[in-house]
């Protein structure tokens, strides 16, 4: 059997954006075997992912899972220690984009210039995998998801209100909307139609969502218990109809949920609504990209995208 060990051991919503390519290596090469590299708070992703067959967590070191005799390794994400490590174990073929110092470490490389955000990260990676199916005489198979195996709990659910979900705060990781726009959001949905809305958050935002459903009793509004647990926080997040966030990781597991989404995003050229897009279907998304007008929150047209976010996605 071939063995594949592929590596992306940074965050949550670039874990996400590695499972369309992962489709397609295991479309294209039915009898492979996938083993991840990730961060220690994805461990589970192999439980929800179709297409991960092991997960190996990051601790620092490689040693372990070089021991395993891959036939090949790619690198979505590298640090000089991993490549390192797997130019030491003698991988045969390393496949990585071509980056900086570190991709002399790799065999297998091609220029991307992610940087200049001229296509999806995601789309990124499909080419990158394309590269090594098509370098090893491998027929390439395009795939589409779904990427994650979990139950619809929708098709049970009795309540005849729609759930959206809000993502109120990123943990500082990029700029969203404040407070007060999210707030105006969900009132001008309500006037449209009547929704159940969810703040979601992780526990160190918990506080902050309480005081924001204080402001708004006149909502039909909650707020999440917040999980450590990946799976649950998709079971969670696979229980809404709309997902509004800025730019984070719980959105990318929206979207790989296909859920509906709403999305915000900085201005910055690294960081545009193209660059990160979310892997769920296109006629499941919206993305709205900051005026830069402020240097705290993303600030977009808010007297229009209540009216679009209804007709496009809710109706």
């Amino acid at each position: 059997m071939n063995k594949i060990l592929v590596i992306r051991n940074d965050r949550l919503g670039d874990l996400m954006l590695i499972l369309p390519a992962l489709k397609i290596i295991k479309s294209s090469i039915p009898d492979i075997q996938i083993d991840c590299l990730v961060d220690k708070n994805y461990k589970d992703i192999s439980i929800l992912s179709n297409d991960i067959d092991n997960v190996f967590v990051d601790v620092g070191s490689s040693v372990n899972i070089l021991n395993q005799e891959y036939n090949y390794s790619i690198s979505f994400f590298s640090t000089f220690t991993i490549g390192y490590n797997l130019w030491k174990a003698n991988i045969k073929n390393r496949y990585a984009p071509s980056t900086k110092l570190v991709q002399f470490f790799y065999n297998k490389t091609i220029k991307q210039n992610r940087s200049k955000s001229l296509k999806p990260e995601y789309e990124y990676n499909n080419d990158l995998v394309r590269y090594f199916l098509v370098d090893n005489g491998f027929q390439v198979v395009e795939a589409n998801g779904p990427y994650i195996k979990i139950e619809n709990k929708n098709e049970k659910r009795n309540n005849a209100k729609k759930i959206i979900f809000i993502h109120p705060f990123t943990g500082g990781s990029s700029k969203t909307l404040s407070e007060d726009d999210f707030i105006k959001l969900c009132i001008d949905l309500d006037r449209l139609c009547s929704y159940k809305f969810i703040l979601h958050c992780d526990i160190y935002d918990y506080d902050k969502c309480l005081l924001m459903k204080n402001r708004v009793p006149q909502l039909d509004i909650d707020v999440i218990k917040p999980t450590n647990q990946l799976t649950q926080m998709f079971s969670n997040i696979n229980q809404c109809d709309l997902f509004i966030s800025g730019s984070t990781g719980p959105l990318h597991v929206a979207g790989s949920l296909n859920k509906k989404t709403v999305a915000f995003y900085p201005s910055k050229k690294s960081s545009t609504s193209l660059r990160w897009a979310t892997i769920n279907d296109k006629s499941n998304r919206l993305a709205y990209e900051d005026s830069g007008t402020d240097d705290k929150y993303i600030k977009i047209d808010m007297c229009r995208i209540a009216n679009e976010i209804y007709n496009k996605l809710l109706k």
